[in-house]
């Protein structure tokens, strides 16, 4: 597979270019997350009534499983539905974006986006 086409980094004023998936350049990796408010309620983050029902969809879906763990080998139940591909990097709510986790999962999936931006 050919290597992939430097772009220009996303963030605006920036100069470098990248072929980093998330379209950041090394000094801006991670800029999407500073579009997270954490000071608002989950209905103003978009988290509302409608995710509900996406989520009641999507964990039955799974049967409630966490799909990390059974991809391990291990059965935990799964309380959170997570982003494959997070909402700042362009993912949506489709439902083959969507995938069902158990809370420390989450939590380490959610920490390691923010660390590397992906």
């Amino acid at each position: 597979m050919p290597p992939r086409t430097p772009k220009a980094c996303r963030c605006r004023g920036c100069r470098n270019t990248t072929t980093d998936s998330s379209g950041f350049c090394d000094a801006h990796k991670g800029e999407n997350w500073k579009n997270y408010k954490p000071g608002q309620n989950r209905h103003q983050r978009g988290y509302g009534s409608h995710w509900d029902a996406i989520k009641k969809r999507i964990l039955k879906r799974d049967n409630g499983l966490c799909q990390l763990c059974l991809q391990r080998g291990a059965i935990t139940a799964a309380t959170c539905v997570d982003h494959i591909t997070p909402i700042a990097h362009g993912g949506g709510d489709s439902a083959d974006n969507l995938q069902s986790l158990c809370a420390p999962c989450h939590r380490a999936k959610t920490a390691r986006e923010r660390r590397t931006g992906r």
